[in-house]
């Protein structure tokens, strides 16, 4: 029997801890997420892979850091064979990778060394690609920057959003890193350094990233919506407010006026923005201290002026 601890806090962790624990070659033993905060309507709760590990009966901590003396000494009567990081949080220090060397393995869910960082599923989507990958690989002292032991994907479709693709690339991470514990062995003796020349570097996603440019083609702003659909959703300014979307159309056409309002249309319920190959089809919008609602829904209530050219602020 395989001895692992897990490492993991969101929901994108929860299919490889639930494949690892249900696996009969493989033996759970600590399970290791970020302490308990204020999510939902500020409510102190614990993360997601704890409310799991807690459900199955599996032995938690919440060390306040992995790298303290205390943890460290406190992992030995576990006898680990193997630490697996999926989506953690907190930084690996040089104690604990000596302690496990060669035996810390991360779960990253991009093709490295590109998209390195914390926010490649986005960088997947706003950069349109058709496939997306997962990667299983030993943690060094880098940021994503270790060997590279066994890489799957998968095909990027036209409707998938933040929430989707996350879920896809989670499912098939589960597989990869299963496959990379039972076959450590030769995935370890035939790993890959990574290519330094080929790292592309993610930035985190904060509230400036969503801002619409109309001089952007339709293609792109449609990848920016589904892209940060979670957080901080793609916006625009309209006279002096910003409204947020998230679901688009676009269609393509020859001579455009990027940022011109060409069409309300309240009895069909959608707004069309002209940018710089076409126009955008608003389906969904949210104004400020309000819900996101259907357009047409927006639209009873509101006025959103036609003909004019919206600034890029």
């Amino acid at each position: 029997m395989i001895n692992t601890a897990f490492m993991g806090s969101p929901q994108f962790a929860i299919p490889t801890l639930e494949m690892l624990n249900k696996s009969d070659e493989i033996n759970v033993s600590l399970v290791i997420s970020q302490k308990d905060k204020k999510r939902n309507r500020n409510k102190i709760s614990p993360t997601e892979v704890k409310k799991y590990a807690l459900k199955k009966g599996l032995k938690v901590f919440t060390p306040d850091s992995v790298n303290s003396e205390e943890f460290l000494i406190s992992l030995d009567e576990f006898k680990i064979d193997f630490i697996i990081v999926v989506a953690f949080g907190q930084f690996i220090g040089e104690k604990l990778l000596n302690k496990y060397r060669n035996r810390i393995i991360n779960l990253h869910p991009s093709k490295l060394p590109k998209y390195r960082g914390s926010s490649p599923i986005q960088y997947t989507l706003l950069n349109g690609d058709k496939r997306a990958s997962v990667t299983s690989m030993l943690i060094d002292k880098g940021m994503d920057s270790g060997d590279l032991l066994l890489q799957k994907e998968t095909e990027v479709l036209e409707s998938d959003d933040f929430y989707s693709l996350s879920k896809k690339l989670s499912l098939l991470g589960a597989e990869v890193i299963l496959d990379t514990i039972l076959d450590f062995d030769n995935l370890f003796n035939n790993r890959i350094s990574q290519n330094e020349n080929d790292v592309i570097i993610t930035e985190k996603i904060n509230k400036n990233h969503g801002k619409i440019n109309w001089n952007m083609t339709g293609k792109q702003i449609f990848d920016l919506c589904r892209a940060l659909i979670d957080y901080p959703k793609a916006f625009f300014e309209y006279k002096d407010i910003y409204l947020k979307t998230e679901t688009i159309n676009y269609e393509r056409y020859y001579s455009s006026i990027p940022g011109f309002v060409k069409e309300v249309n309240t009895k069909e319920g959608y707004i069309k923005i002209e940018c710089s190959d076409g126009a955008i089809v608003l389906n969904k919008i949210q104004a400020p201290g309000k819900k996101m609602m259907p357009v047409k829904d927006f639209l009873m209530g509101n006025k959103f002026e036609e003909g004019i050219i919206l600034n890029n602020g």
